[in-house]
């Protein structure tokens, strides 16, 4: 997956919450914008911040993204 389809996923608006799959089965949830860090140039590398911590992704290790089913109350 390219780099720019990802920042399109996450520049959207309305924002959506989506999903980042990897290829080795980690399943990254985006849940805000903010909690993606894209850098500016077009290098493959970018950041997740989740829960409890963060993780350095590789934009060639992106399989798919989803969007985020909402959970009912």
């Amino acid at each position: 997956m390219k780099i720019n389809d990802i920042r399109a996923m996450r520049n959207r608006a309305p924002f959506r919450p989506f999903q980042i799959h990897l290829t080795n089965g980690e399943v990254l949830p985006v849940n805000h914008p903010e909690t993606m860090s894209l850098p500016d140039d077009e290098r493959e590398m970018f950041v997740v911040w989740t829960d409890k911590s963060w993780t350095l992704v590789d934009a060639t290790q992106v399989v798919r993204v989803s969007a985020m089913r909402k959970h009912k109350a």
